[in-house]
């Protein structure tokens, strides 16, 4: 695996789990904000043991949070 290939898949698991939590709030019926959205992800984050899984809620999050 090359370094872009990397890249994609940091990508797309960073989309799941943005994706994952306007889900999860619309099943939740919470009103679908930037600021529930980055909630959602950290508070997640506090819940997995996983490293990297981590990173990428991070991530996530900062993303969400600059609007990107």
């Amino acid at each position: 695996m090359d370094r872009d290939e990397l890249e994609e898949d940091r990508a797309a698991f960073i989309a799941g789990e943005i994706g994952g939590a306007v889900v999860s709030l619309i099943a939740n019926g919470i009103v679908i904000s930037r600021d529930a959205i980055v909630d959602s992800l950290e508070a997640k984050r506090r819940t997995v043991g996983n490293v990297i899984h981590k990173g990428v809620l991070r991530d996530a999050a900062a993303m969400v949070r600059k609007g990107q």
